[in-house]
């Protein structure tokens, strides 16, 4: 498939994991690239979001669930190492697990008409 037929649609899909704690497939992919690269500035990058507002997102998810889901090696404002914690790992096994299938779906309906 075309590399912009694999960007999501211009839709919100997030789904309560926890209460109040929310993941969707920006968040997901995010978390897979820190997963993939243990860092948060080319985890950023590859997700294609800005650095800042990654770790903001990253912050907050760390904030609503039950257990944090990314460990910041050091101070996180000193250091771009990261990694995802256990829970973390869980948490992107799962989403793909269950949604892979639909954003594969979304994406190759929109590559029909691209």
């Amino acid at each position: 498939m075309k590399r912009a037929c694999m960007k999501p649609p211009s839709c919100c899909v997030v789904v309560e994991i926890e209460q109040g704690a929310f993941l969707g497939y920006r968040r997901a992919v995010l978390l897979d690239e820190i997963r993939s690269q243990g860092s948060l500035s080319q985890a950023a990058k590859s997700a294609e979001i800005h650095h800042d507002h990654a770790l903001h997102l990253l912050t907050e998810m760390n904030g609503s669930f039950h257990t944090p889901l990314v460990h910041f090696h050091e101070n996180s404002l000193e250091t771009d190492s990261a990694r995802l914690t256990e829970a973390g790992e869980e948490m992107v096994r799962s989403y793909w697990s269950n949604f892979a299938t639909v954003w594969t779906s979304i994406a190759a309906e929109r590559c029909k008409h691209y």
